[in-house]
């Protein structure tokens, strides 16, 4: 499953609302970052709709609350394997809840099986969620035209043809934008990883 930003504005909503004074914009921004894949693990794990979302703010608000990030220390560790561990001790108490609540049988053995096994390097979530915050800081980083070109022909992949025309730029000219906005964005994807994996707690 593809990791997506997360838009649930009243989930949002609900967790800045419970953010010290004057730390809602660094909250807000945290969120944006770290939400989405929150999000993704509780579907991977069978969570749906509203049991997903209330999932996310159950996580963000223990980590808003004082001695959130206790047991983190940047710069000692992933941040990323620290978050997972915290959203799955949320994603088994839910999981645990769910099947008290249901007759005993084998159909629902499992559930917690289900919770995915730790495995950084080939965390596509936590990946998408790094070229997202890229993508964000590229476009800050080069003009508009840019900026378009470049998604229209490397992230959506139009045919050369069609972003010559649409664009009005020549082949060797489309080639050379290509380039240096694609190499700009890599740079960009290497510090965003860097940067999600070892981030400073909003205060």
């Amino acid at each position: 499953m593809n990791y997506k930003p997360f838009l649930n504005e009243e989930t949002r909503s609900s967790v800045l609302a419970g953010v010290r004074a004057g730390s809602e914009e660094a909250w807000g921004r945290f969120f944006d970052l770290y939400a989405g894949y929150v999000f993704t693990l509780a579907r991977r794990a069978g969570l749906l709709g509203e049991d997903a979302d209330d999932l996310v703010q159950t996580v963000f608000a223990e980590l808003s609350a004082p001695g959130g990030f206790d047991g983190y220390e940047r710069g000692r560790g992933s941040f990323r394997v620290w978050l997972r561990r915290r959203a799955q001790w949320r994603i088994a108490d839910e999981l645990r809840r769910r099947a008290a609540a249901l007759p005993r049988d084998e159909s629902a053995k499992g559930d917690l099986d289900a919770l995915p096994a730790p495995d950084p390097a080939l965390d596509e979530a936590w990946i998408e969620a790094a070229r997202a915050e890229a993508l964000r800081r590229l476009q800050a980083s080069v003009s508009p035209d840019h900026f378009a070109i470049f998604q229209a022909s490397v992230l959506e992949e139009l045919p050369t043809e069609d972003v010559m025309r649409l664009y009005r730029v020549s082949r060797d000219n489309l080639y050379q934008i290509r380039k240096r906005v694609k190499d700009i964005f890599t740079e960009l994807l290497k510090a965003a990883l860097d940067d999600l994996d070892a981030p400073t707690p909003p205060g």
